[in-house]
C-alpha cells in the first residue's frame, strides 16, 4: 500500500514563520513546543531509533535558510546534521523528571543552524523511563507537533524532500526579480495598514484599563542579551480527568471553559489583573488546513476578559465570553493578517527596538492554551502505550531582566493523558518568589479553589 503523500512543498517560508525566525535573529531566543512521555518500565530504544529516523523525513527536519538579501522570502531546507537520541548516563527518581525535561529543553535548538529538535531518553532507579521531544516552534506549532509525532509512528512520507542548504542556489538577479514582483502585494499591505492605522486615530482615546509597571528609562540600542537560563518558574501537577469532567459540568461549563478558568485563578493569585479585578487571557486557536498544511505556525489567537471571582462557582458568563471572543476573531485577525507581506523589509535591527518598545506596553495578559489529548499513536511513540504524557510551551534562553522589564510572566497549559489532566504552569513575578515550589503551591492553591481534589502522585 502506497503511504505517500503528495505535499512537495513551496519551499518559502509563511509570512508568519518568517516572523517568527526574524524574532529569534533579533532576539536571542525563541518558543519551543516541548512533549514528555512517562513509563512504568523501560522503552524500547529501537523503537525510539526507528522513530527518530522517520522524524528525518517529516515536517520537523527542516531548518531555516536566508533569503541572499534584503526584502526576499527565506525558504526551508534539510538540517546540515542528524539530530541524535540524547540517553541520560546516570539514572534519576520519578520526581526529578519535569527538572530533567527542563533541562532537555534548555539545550540549544536553533531554527536556522539547526538542531530544529531535541530527543532526550531518561532511565528512572524505579525500573520506568522517561523521552522528551522538544522542538522549535518557528518548525512547527502545537498541532505541527502531534502531527508530525503521528506520522512518524505510523511510518506516513510525506516526501517533503527539502533541499540541502545553498542546493538551490539563487542568483542576486533571480532574487531581486522575486523581490519586484513581490511588490503589488507589498503596496497593497501598504495601504492596508494605513487604513487601520487611521481608523484607530479616529476611534476616542481609551486609557489602558491594565496595571502596568513604570516605564524604564531610554537606553542606548545594543545587540541582544546572549541567552541565559531565565528566572521563570515552571512546575507541572495533576489531578483526575473524572474529577476534571465533573468539576466542569458542575459549574455550566466545558473542559476548555475550565482550563480558562483555572488560568484567569492564577492570574489572580500573580497580581495579572486589570483595574477591574478583570484577568486577560490569550488563548491560541489553530486555523491549519488539514494535514497537509505544511505552514509552522498555522496559528491564530483571541483575547478573553474574565471575572476570576465568579469562575470558582459559574462557568457560564466564562463560557459565553469565549464563545463571543471565537466569533469575533475574524475580524480581529484582519489587521495583523493584512501586515503580514510586509515581514520581508523588517530588518533584524528594527524588530529589537520594538521589542524592546513593546516590553513597555505589557496588559498583564495570562497565556492559556488546551495543547489537546494524547492518545493513538502519539502515546506509542515505542510501540506500546506510555502510562501518561503531556505538552509544554517553554521559551528557554528569555532574560530574567527582560521578564522584569515587561512586567512578569504567566501561562497555564492543560494536555489530557492516561486519565490525568496533567496541568503546567510558568510565571514570573518582578520581585516576588519565582521558585518552582512556590508556583507549584499556587498551582495546588487554584486546583483547590475548583474542587478538584488532591493532586496526583507522579
Amino acid at each position: 500500500m502506497d503511504t505517500r503523500l503528495d505535499t512537495r512543498p513551496d519551499t518559502r517560508l509563511d509570512y508568519m514563520d518568517h516572523a517568527s525566525y526574524l524574532a529569534f535573529r533579533a532576539l536571542g531566543h525563541h518558543p519551543t513546543l516541548h512533549y514528555t512521555w512517562v513509563y512504568d518500565r523501560a522503552v524500547d530504544l529501537d523503537a525510539l531509533r526507528r522513530l527518530s529516523d522517520r522524524l528525518h523525513q517529516g515536517r520537523f527536519a527542516r531548518v531555516v535558510e536566508a533569503a541572499p538579501g534584503w526584502g526576499g522570502r527565506p525558504r526551508w531546507v534539510r538540517p546540515d546534521a542528524p539530530v541524535p537520541i540524547e540517553v541520560e548516563p546516570a539514572m534519576r527518581p520519578r520526581s526529578q523528571i519535569e527538572q530533567w525535561s527542563v533541562e532537555v529543553s534548555r539545550r540549544p535548538i536553533d531554527p536556522g543552524a539547526g538542531p530544529p529538535w531535541r530527543f532526550g531518553v531518561l532511565r528512572l532507579d524505579d525500573g520506568g523511563s522517561a523521552v522528551a521531544i522538544v522542538v522549535s516552534h518557528t518548525v512547527t506549532d502545537g498541532v505541527g507537533v502531534l502531527l508530525g509525532l503521528r506520522e512518524a509512528v505510523e511510518g506516513l512520507d510525506l516526501d517533503l524532500a527539502y533541499p540541502r542548504r545553498g542546493e538551490r542556489g539563487r542568483s542576486r538577479l533571480a532574487h531581486w526579480r522575486e523581490v519586484i514582483g513581490s511588490l503589488p502585494e507589498k503596496v497593497r499591505a501598504l495601504r492596508a495598514v494605513v487604513r487601520q492605522m487611521r481608523a484607530e486615530r479616529s476611534l476616542p482615546h481609551r486609557a489602558s484599563t491594565a496595571a502596568l509597571p513604570a516605564a524604564a528609562p531610554a537606553a542606548e540600542f545594543s545587540a541582544p542579551d546572549p541567552p541565559v537560563r531565565d528566572g521563570a518558574a515552571r512546575v507541572v501537577t495533576f489531578v483526575s480527568e473524572a474529577s476534571w469532567d465533573a468539576c466542569a459540568e458542575r459549574l455550566g461549563g466545558t473542559s476548555n471553559v475550565l482550563a480558562s478558568a483555572l488560568a484567569a485563578r492564577l492570574g489572580h493569585h500573580l497580581g495579572r489583573v486589570q483595574q477591574n479585578g478583570t484577568v486577560n487571557l490569550t488563548i491560541p486557536v489553530s486555523v491549519r488546513e488539514g494535514d497537509e498544511d505544511l505552514r509552522g505556525n498555522a496559528l491564530s489567537s483571541v483575547v478573553v476578559t474574565l471575572d476570576p471571582a465568579e469562575v470558582t462557582h459559574d462557568l457560564r458568563p466564562a463560557r459565553a465570553a469565549m464563545k463571543a471572543a471565537l466569533s469575533a476573531r475574524d475580524a480581529n485577525q484582519l489587521p495583523l493578517l493584512a501586515a503580514l507581506p510586509l515581514v520581508p523589509f523588517v530588518p533584524v535591527w528594527l524588530l529589537r527596538r520594538l521589542e524592546r518598545f513593546a516590553l513597555g506596553a505589557d496588559v498583564n495578559a495570562v497565556g492559556c492554551s488546551n495543547l489537546g489529548r494524547v492518545t493513538g499513536p502519539v502515546e506509542r511513540i515505542d510501540g506500546r502505550p506510555c502510562q501518561y504524557a503531556w505538552g509544554q510551551f517553554n521559551e528557554p534562553g528569555r532574560p530574567t531582566a527582560e521578564l522584569a522589564r515587561m512586567g512578569g510572566q504567566g501561562f497555564l497549559g492543560v494536555t489530557f493523558s492516561g486519565g490525568r489532566v496533567v496541568i503546567n504552569a510558568v510565571a514570573f513575578r518582578p520581585g516576588g518568589d519565582n521558585s518552582d515550589e512556590a508556583l507549584l503551591a499556587m498551582v495546588h492553591d487554584v486546583i483547590a479553589e475548583f474542587g478538584l481534589g488532591p493532586p496526583l502522585p507522579w
